[in-house]
């Protein structure tokens, strides 16, 4: 037989029990509800629609050819890269002095890019080809037709 103490004992242990499963559930469940999520690209910025015009003057000073009309959107902004979505008019730039500061990767969506390096050796992509530029990358980019990309960039160390 147990005694009147050691029920409320024995009770006041499953309560806590019963509580700390509660808790512990509601933790879990806290926690799954703050975790990311994934972030689907815009289908329309990734089609040119509502793109934001670059101004015309911000690479005149690499600008070898054509004329150089940007536009550009953001896909994602997170703590180590940014996703954007880059069209430009038939242009060719020149990057030995302003070589890339980021690594980067490139996915061509529209139009053709032509990467030339110092050295002469030529790299052509179309739609549906990708590569990554390094950091310091200083040969020239020649965007013919309507070209269009999506560009992940590593976020600069502060």
């Amino acid at each position: 037989m147990i005694r009147p103490v050691s029920k409320v004992f024995l009770y006041v242990l499953i309560a806590g029990f019963a509580l700390f499963g509660v808790y512990s559930a509601a933790a879990q469940v806290s926690t799954a509800a703050n975790s990311p999520a994934p972030v689907r690209f815009d289908r329309d910025k990734m089609a040119g629609i509502g793109l934001q015009a670059i101004p015309p003057d911000s690479y005149k000073d690499i600008l070898v050819g054509g004329t150089l009309n940007m536009r550009v959107a953001t896909l994602f902004d997170g703590k180590e890269l940014r996703a954007s979505v880059f069209e430009s008019t038939p242009a060719k730039t020149d990057h030995r002095t302003r070589p890339n500061d980021v690594d980067e990767f490139v996915f061509v969506l529209s139009g053709k890019l032509i990467l030339t390096e110092p050295n002469g050796t030529a790299h052509e992509f179309r739609p549906g080809d990708s590569l990554v530029l390094p950091l310091g990358y200083t040969g020239t980019w020649e965007m013919q037709g309507n070209y269009r990309e999506i560009a992940v960039t590593a976020k600069r160390a502060r």
